[in-house]
Formats: C-alpha cells, sequence, structure tokens
C-alpha cells in the first residue's frame, strides 16, 4: 500500500503542476515529510490524507485507488459497494 499512496500523491501533485515545496507547503508539512511519504518510507495517519487530497482537489479515497485495478471501480458509491 505504501507504493500505491506513494504513486498516487506524486500523480496528482504532477496533475496539479505542484513542486514537492508547494504541495508540503499547502499541507503545512516539512518538505523533508512529504518527500518520505512519497519514497514511501512513511504513511501518513488517515487525517493527513485528507489534508493531502484536499490540497490535491481530489476525494481522499483517490489516493487508495489503483486505476489499472479498479477501472470499474471509478466512482466511490461503486467502491462503497464493493467493500
Amino acid at each position: 500500500m505504501p507504493e500505491l499512496l506513494a504513486f498516487n500523491i506524486k500523480y496528482y501533485r504532477y496533475l496539479n503542476g505542484y513542486s514537492q515545496e508547494k504541495l508540503a507547503e499547502l499541507c503545512k508539512l516539512s518538505p523533508r515529510y512529504l518527500t518520505d511519504i512519497e519514497r514511501g518510507i512513511h504513511c501518513p495517519p488517515i487525517s493527513r490524507l485528507e489534508v493531502l487530497a484536499k490540497a490535491l482537489n481530489i476525494e481522499p479515497y483517490e489516493l487508495l485507488l489503483n486505476r489499472d485495478r479498479d477501472k470499474k471501480n471509478n466512482s466511490k458509491d461503486e467502491i462503497i459497494q464493493a467493500i
């Protein structure tokens, strides 16, 4: 899971055109901590995922989706139903 989370944070950061420093600033994180999250060294708590998702303009659950694996589960409702 840390690898998927790390990939998704980087992916959405690039989509938003944010540097690591900019995203860290928006989330009130140290740039080093964000780097460690993106490298899969740290797995942030849910409250921090919510802050990251808000800064990335997405829903928190999207940070945990594997788009290739979950193609048919693209909506929040479908994911909840699958659980």
